[in-house]
């Protein structure tokens, strides 16, 4: 399995005990990240601004806010001081690299297995959903209570997640450990950390969202690794999210959950794994073009 390893630009004097031990590293890495994403949870906070200014929408705007500031603050400052990246000057734009989110990759592939992952996400959903009579899709339904705001919110997972554990967890374990052991750590560690959700919902239904979330990122972590950037992570975290918020109705039958649950844990990344290992192949396969071509292509007839 080939790979593109981030170029970090450190010496191992600057790297800090965390980033030289990986799975301690990642335990961090899922608790800080967990607390930044649920403290509004914790702390009851929507219900305090709510006080203050009145039930309404505005209220997910301000929750939306608070957690995009704390999310920034552990990925982008708590996280990178931990793991010794600011020992060195100057220390972003390796930390960038990192994440795989730096300028300078390869942005084809990455669109293409964004793509693919998303359509057989949607393939797979919608499909099913139809099937078992359990697709929503009219207007008053995503504008009943604000769903519609999944859109918005869906951002926050899609984005703060996706950097800490398919950019700098799976970064770390990758240069530690074969690059599926890599990949499958980093989904167990993502699985487990949805645990954080005992605050929202039942035990029973945390568990099934544990294996879901540890299943579907075993495809992202390899599109990852293969494409060299986070953002067909990204994307795909994005993507599950609104389709399962608006695109499902809030019961579903026994027989339509374990359908959908089924495709989702066990079809949709095999499918994904396969289409990703195609799309590498085919950009590998693709010589670039010479010098002589490219003069060539610009001289006049």
């Amino acid at each position: 399995m080939t790979r593109t390893l981030p170029d970090s630009g450190r010496t191992d004097a600057q790297v800090s005990w965390l980033g030289k031990h990986p799975i301690a590293g990642s335990l961090v890495i899922a608790t800080l990240t967990g607390v930044a994403l649920q403290l509004t949870h914790m702390i009851d906070f929507q219900e305090r601004v709510a006080a203050v200014v009145g039930w309404n929408v505005s209220v997910r705007f301000i929750d939306l806010g608070f957690r995009t500031v704390l999310g920034a603050v552990v990925v982008f400052g708590l996280l990178p001081w931990l793991f010794g990246y600011v020992r060195s000057r100057p220390w972003f734009g390796s930390y960038l690299r990192h994440l795989r989110l730096s300028r300078g990759l390869a942005l084809r592939p990455a669109l293409a297995a964004s793509a693919a992952s998303v359509g057989i996400m949607a393939i797979l959903i919608v499909g099913l959903a139809a099937r078992f009579d359990v697709l929503r899709g009219d207007l008053d339904f995503v504008l009943e209570d604000s769903r519609w705001f999944i859109l918005i919110l869906a951002l926050v997972p899609g984005l703060w997640e996706e950097l800490a554990f398919r950019g700098l967890m799976l970064s770390n374990l990758d240069r530690r450990y074969r690059p599926w052991i890599a990949i499958l750590l980093s989904s167990l560690f993502f699985g487990l950390f949805h645990i954080s959700n005992l605050l929202l919902r039942d035990f029973d239904q945390v568990i099934m969202e544990m294996m879901l979330a540890a299943a579907v990122s075993i495809g992202w972590g390899y599109a990852v690794v293969k494409t060299g950037s986070v953002l067909p992570a990204m994307v795909s975290h994005y993507c599950i999210n609104v389709f399962i918020g608006l695109l499902l109705a809030p019961e579903l039958s026994e027989s339509a959950g374990a359908a959908i649950f089924g495709s989702l844990t066990i079809v949709y990344p095999i499918l994904t794994v396969i289409a990703v290992w195609w799309i590498d192949r085919r950009h590998r396969s693709v010589p670039p073009p010479s010098e002589h071509s490219r003069g060539s292509r610009h001289a006049p007839s």
